[in-house]
Formats: C-alpha cells, sequence, structure tokens
C-alpha cells in the first residue's frame, strides 16, 4: 500500500503549498516587515529543479493539489517555467497560485498555457488612499485589471480579502456586492498573528459572525453552501442564487481538525503546520545527495509530528504577534 501523509490526528494531507521567494512587492501590513527585511539569501532559495523533485516526492506519497506561493510568486523570473514543470507531474489534480496580482496582467497568458488552473488575488480595499496605507504602494487598478485578465483567460479567479477592524471593516459590504455583482468568489479572511510588523492584537479582529451580520442587514441573506470539511472557507451563497463570498474564520472557528494542507518554503524548510518553526529541512536533504526515498522516509517521519494547529495555541493562551512570518510561508 502506498505510503500517505497520517499525522497522528489522524489528518491526511493532500494540499502543498510551494513558497518560491520571501520576496515581494508590496509591504501588506498583516504580511511584510516594515523597514529593512532579511531577505533569504538566493544561494538559499530552492531551484526550480529543485521544487520539482520534492513535488514529485510530495504526490508519490498522496498529494494532489498544488497551490504556489510567496512572498510574491511573480516577481521570481520564468515562473511560467516551473508552472509549467509541475503540470507534468503525474498526479497532480490542479495547480493554482496566490499572487498580489500586481505583475499578473502582463503574465496571465504564460500562466494559462503552462498548466495554471486558477488564481487567488489579494484585494483588500476598492479605495486608493486606502489601498496604499494597507499596501504600502500604490496599484489598485493593475489589480482590478488583472482580475479582469485572469478571468478573460479562462483561469479561476477568487479574491482573498483580509479584513482587520478599523482599517478596511467598513468595506465589507463593498466586496459583497463585488461577489454579488461579478460572480467571482470573496474569500474573508479573519487576521492572523502572521504579521512581518507585529500590530496583531485580537482586537483587530473582526469575525466571521459579524462580517455575516453586516452582509445580511446591509447587502442581501446568506444561505450556507454545502461545504468540504477539508476547505478553509466556509461558503455562502445569497438568497437570490447569485454570488458566493467564503469566510476563513481562522481565529474564531479554528478547521485545524480537519487541515489537509503542508508547505514548503523558499529556502527548503517543511511546514507540517502554518504555525510551525522552525519546520524541517528538506533543503539539506537535496543537497547532500540523499536519495528520494531517503527524503521520503524523512517527511513521512515528519508529518507525525504535525502539531493539532492554532487551535492548541488558543487553548493555552499562547497567541502573539508575528508568530511566523506570513511573507516566507506563504498563505
Amino acid at each position: 500500500m502506498q505510503d500517505r501523509l497520517v499525522d497522528s490526528f489522524d489528518r491526511i494531507a493532500r494540499k502543498l503549498r510551494i513558497s518560491v521567494t520571501d520576496r515581494c512587492n508590496m509591504r501588506c501590513v498583516y504580511c511584510m516587515p516594515s523597514g529593512n527585511t532579511d531577505w533569504f539569501e538566493q544561494d538559499n532559495i530552492l531551484s526550480y529543479e529543485e521544487i520539482i523533485r520534492l513535488t514529485t516526492i510530495f504526490v508519490s506519497l498522496g498529494i494532489e493539489k498544488i497551490r504556489v506561493t510567496g512572498g510574491e510568486p511573480t516577481v521570481r523570473p520564468k515562473i511560467e517555467s516551473l508552472i509549467q514543470a509541475l503540470s507534468k507531474i503525474n498526479g497532480i489534480k490542479s495547480i493554482s497560485m496566490t499572487t498580489n496580482g500586481l505583475l499578473l496582467q502582463d503574465k496571465v497568458t504564460q500562466l494559462k498555457a503552462a498548466g495554471l488552473g486558477g488564481v487567488n488575488i489579494s484585494l483588500d480595499t476598492f479605495r486608493d488612499d486606502r489601498f496604499k496605507s494597507i499596501s504600502g504602494t500604490d496599484g489598485l487598478d493593475m489589480i482590478l485589471a488583472s482580475i479582469r485578465a485572469a478571468r478573460n483567460a479562462g483561469l479561476g479567479v477568487k479574491i482573498n480579502t483580509v479584513i482587520m477592524r478599523g482599517w478596511n471593516d467598513d468595506e465589507v459590504e463593498d466586496f459583497a456586492r463585488f461577489a454579488k455583482d461579478t460572480g467571482l468568489i470573496v474569500k474573508f479572511i479573519e487576521f492572523m498573528p502572521l504579521d512581518g510588523t507585529g500590530i496583531w492584537d485580537p482586537s483587530l479582529v473582526f469575525t466571521k459572525r459579524e462580517m455575516i451580520e453586516r452582509i445580511n442587514k446591509n447587502v442581501s441573506e446568506l444561505v450556507p453552501l454545502h461545504n468540504d470539511k477539508s476547505e478553509t472557507a466556509l461558503l455562502y451563497s445569497f438568497v437570490e442564487g447569485k454570488g458566493t463570498v467564503g469566510f476563513i474564520p481562522s481565529m474564531t472557528e479554528p478547521f485545524c481538525a480537519n487541515c489537509d494542507r503542508i508547505r514548503i518554503t523558499s529556502n527548503g524548510k517543511f511546514l507540517t503546520c502554518l504555525f510551525e518553526n522552525p519546520g524541517y529541512d528538506l533543503k539539506s536533504l537535496l543537497r547532500d545527495g540523499k536519495s528520494n526515498e531517503d527524503i521520503r522516509r524523512f517527511i513521512l517521519d515528519c508529518i507525525k509530528k504535525k502539531p493539532e494547529g492554532i487551535i492548541d495555541i488558543i487553548r493555552t493562551n499562547t497567541l502573539r504577534p508575528k508568530l511566523n512570518a506570513m511573507h516566507r510561508i506563504g498563505g
């Protein structure tokens, strides 16, 4: 029987997030450090060949879906060549990417042709001045253009929106209307303590319950859809039947019990959990000449150590800002 990535809580990993760089062309307050950033040295970043080798091993252990992340994955040169190579690995059912969208418009055609199936585009506001205060840069029009270009190219498009109290919670209704008007799925994400700036505080968490109350009152009644328990987003449609929104209530309704995701960082660390630190070093195994079977056995040993997740951190009252740096581990 084929080995599977089963942890000590009997969760089976089927989805792999691959961070291809820790670098980004934005400085979002909930992700990137402010001021000088201690980037990974480029010699320490996995090559595309190393990523392909590791992915092939993970697929042999039951991984079915790949998401390419960063940092911002489109800042890494020739990212489409990685997508193309990944698409040739037998056993992968889907390849998607999480991106801020700044560079996406110019790369959509190549990425689609290479085998990319969908994109999750980060967008936290429709207001120009607020966009700059949240992201540290201009570019709202570029992101909206990338959303249109991705859709026109036939990619599946979802919008990721991090809601922070006092920053953009007054736009929840605007994003819900956007979902109704466009038919695109908007996923609302509760602010998590993975920010490089260290501003996270429980008071900044605008909850799923509050979002639903706002939308029901000011936009339209939400109706829960049948949800796959392994998915992070709880999906709802509008009572009229058009439009879908999702909620990722990481802080108020942790989904750790059904987690089926694992991660590789751009410097070759294997993370069995978003809140795990420092992870397990796969890069050294690759560069020390270990065989695929050696790496398989190592991965299987590591998955058994996967922690319960943020639900345990919340239970033990050990939440704090900067538990991990999101720009280094991907979404």
